[in-house]
Parts: C-alpha cells; structure tokens; sequence
C-alpha cells in the first residue's frame, strides 16, 4: 500500500488516523514505524469513531503499542 499524504484524515501527538481502502485506521506512531490500533467501517460514523479514538488515545499520552 502507498501512503499519501492525503490519506492522512487527522493527527494529535503520536496518533493518527489513515483512510485505507477497506476502514479508517487509528495508527499509533512508533520509532521504526506505525502499527495499527484499530479500525472502522469507511463511512461517516466510522470516521467520527476513529477521530475520538485517535484523540482519546492522545490524552492517554500512549507512547507505542506492545
């Protein structure tokens, strides 16, 4: 898969959410690279779901995911 720039919906701090194919992606910024956090359905719920998550996520202040 090529990222662009554009796929990139929203970002607060380490965390980001990608618009693929098939679900928004909430990714979670490591040191080498992303890992995916969760995903949801590619419509508008899906995309205001992962838009909290991505901010809840930012105030938990997680740094990478295990």
């Amino acid at each position: 898969m090529t990222l662009r720039a554009r796929d990139i919906i929203h970002e607060n701090g380490n965390m980001w959410v990608l618009r693929g194919k098939e679900a928004y992606y909430v990714m979670v910024t490591g040191i080498t690279h992303s890992k995916s956090e969760s995903a949801y359905s590619p419509d508008d719920d899906g995309l205001s779901i992962a838009v909290a998550r991505c901010n809840y996520l930012a105030t938990r202040n997680i740094k990478s995911l295990s």
